[in-house]
């Protein structure tokens, strides 16, 4: 089946020009690579980094008259806006613009004879992404029924997931979620990977049902996107993405089970440098954020003398009281990780003492601080 990553490079090799696709709002749903010497402006650029034009360029570019146009047209450039001149090839069908194809053009070089055959390949754009548009909008509804909805609700749900996805209703399954810059704009028109279902589910995220298999040996980023079939043409967007595991349930019937797991996952990944895979069974403690609100947990978790200790000790105690209690109470091993003194080391975990009013000798009171240094920073106040 031809995607839409096939339709650009063909247009860009018909037109011997860089190529790029985006939807009627100017959001980036592909690219093609571009040659050392091709001209390459910021907008291109800025295109294809942030996955979206400014809107002062937006309104540049329509004022062009690129929403009335039947076919090619070009657009002049404007040194102020960092444009150069492009030939834009609108992807209609049925007297609707599903998108625009845009190739660099500064020099007119692109032979109006190869027009027609641009205009094909734009048309068969257009009705594929009209296609993948309906198809996603009915995958997000279905998903959504069977993570939200009531028992009955989820079970018709599991069973037209099942029907559209290839998966099986009883077989081992999780949920990986990603907030990555181009995904949420382009999985609609994503060529499928057996036993991986992708919907959008949520402002800025995408969720993959998937085989529990497929996943199971991706340690990092790299090895997640490529089990999930995503192409990494930039790399530079893995230092913008977020990405979690689920726990891994039995069946569809349980998929509202691995994307709880997954979306507290998300949440503690958002804490951690981009790129940072968060599991759910490497969670610990941290699993307790999906049981409970924050609240709840706060006032269950972080007792008034801890709270305490956090507003008013210096990060140097905090951090070594995290690791000392890591290291199981060994103030060697704490001195040498933080290449201190031990003196230093005992120094410091008297005034957390004194500040939370806790006696570090008591078993209890070591794991009421481990828990609340743990959880205290995924809790709103």
């Amino acid at each position: 089946m031809t995607s839409l990553d096939d339709l650009v490079e063909d247009l860009a090799r018909l037109t011997d020009a860089p190529c790029t696709l985006e939807d009627p709002d100017f959001r980036l749903i592909a690219f093609s690579d571009h040659r050392a010497d091709d001209a390459v402006d910021s907008i291109r650029q800025r295109s294809i980094l942030q996955r979206r034009s400014s809107e002062e360029v937006r309104a540049w570019f329509r004022a062009q008259g690129i929403e009335q146009s039947d076919g090619p047209l070009r657009t002049p450039g404007d040194p102020g806006l960092g444009i150069v001149a492009r030939l834009c090839v609108p992807a209609r069908h049925l007297g609707r613009v599903h998108g625009y194809f845009w190739l660099l053009d500064p020099e007119e070089r692109i032979d109006p004879a190869t027009w027609p055959e641009a205009s094909r390949i734009a048309e068969a754009a257009a009705r594929l992404l009209g296609v993948a548009e309906r198809r996603q909008a009915h995958r997000d509804a279905v998903f959504r029924d069977l993570v939200e909805g009531g028992q009955l609700a989820a079970r018709e749900s599991a069973l037209d997931l099942a029907r559209a996805s290839g998966l099986d209703l009883a077989e081992p399954l999780t949920c990986a979620l990603l907030e990555r810059p181009e995904l949420l704009d382009q999985i609609s028109s994503r060529p499928s990977r057996a036993g991986v279902f992708w919907v959008r589910s949520g402002p800025g995220t995408v969720a993959a049902a998937v085989r529990a298999d497929l996943i199971a040996g991706a340690q990092d980023l790299g090895d997640l996107l490529d089990a999930l079939g995503i192409g990494r043409r930039l790399a530079s967007l893995d230092d913008h993405t977020h990405a979690a595991v689920g726990p891994v349930v039995d069946g569809i019937d349980a998929l509202p089970t691995a994307y709880r797991g997954a979306r507290v996952g998300l949440r503690v990944a958002r804490t951690r440098p981009p790129g940072v895979v968060v599991r759910w069974d490497r969670l610990g403690p941290l699993a307790l954020l999906g049981v409970a609100r924050d609240d709840d947990l706060r006032a269950a978790a972080v007792p008034p003398g801890i709270e305490h200790l956090l507003a008013t000790a210096s990060a140097d105690a905090i951090a070594t009281a995290r690791t000392w209690l890591d290291e199981a109470g060994s103030a060697s091993r704490t001195a040498d990780r933080l290449a201190v003194h031990r003196q230093t080391v005992y120094h410091r975990l008297a005034q957390v003492e004194k500040a939370a009013g806790l006696d570090l000798s008591r078993g209890q009171d070591r794991l009421r601080l481990h828990l609340a240094l743990e959880l205290a920073p995924h809790l709103s106040t």
